[in-house]
């Protein structure tokens, strides 16, 4: 009887065993992903539209468009780079000058259809942590 028990408990364990062979694709985005315009995925003005939003242009200029604003909205010209692969340094454009904003580390999940921007610890970035955007897509 302890034959048959341990012959029935190894089939079980057998047909039981998980298939190892769960591999699952590795998404890589490379910089060029950056391209395009974002909207912060949490922070919208009732439900409609984003407060804070990115738009990069592939010659390195671009908007960013904080919404809420106590003054009102502000659109910002910025140009940025990426720096590293891991890295975008952002600075404000005004009247002709260029100022450092701030250097995000960004990292993209799903299918490069999400980028997370989140600022260094060390930034004097407002409320600005670790936030992710969406592609827009029109």
């Amino acid at each position: 009887m302890k034959k048959l028990f341990f012959l029935v408990l190894t089939v079980l364990i057998v047909a039981c065993s998980s298939d190892d062979d769960n591999t699952s694709e590795v998404v890589t985005c490379d910089e060029s992903k950056i391209v395009g315009a974002w909207e912060n995925q949490i922070m919208y003005d009732n439900g409609s539209a984003p407060l804070d939003s990115w738009e990069f242009i592939s010659d390195g200029t671009g908007s960013w468009l904080l919404s809420g604003l106590p003054n009102g909205e502000g659109l910002t010209n910025i140009t940025w780079e990426a720096i590293g692969g891991s890295v975008i340094s952002i600075n404000v454009v005004y009247a002709g000058e260029e100022t450092p904003l701030v250097d995000f580390n960004y990292t993209f999940s799903s299918n490069c259809d999400v980028m997370n921007l989140q600022a260094d610890a060390n930034e004097n970035f407002p409320d600005a942590v670790n936030f992710s955007y969406d592609r827009f897509q029109n």
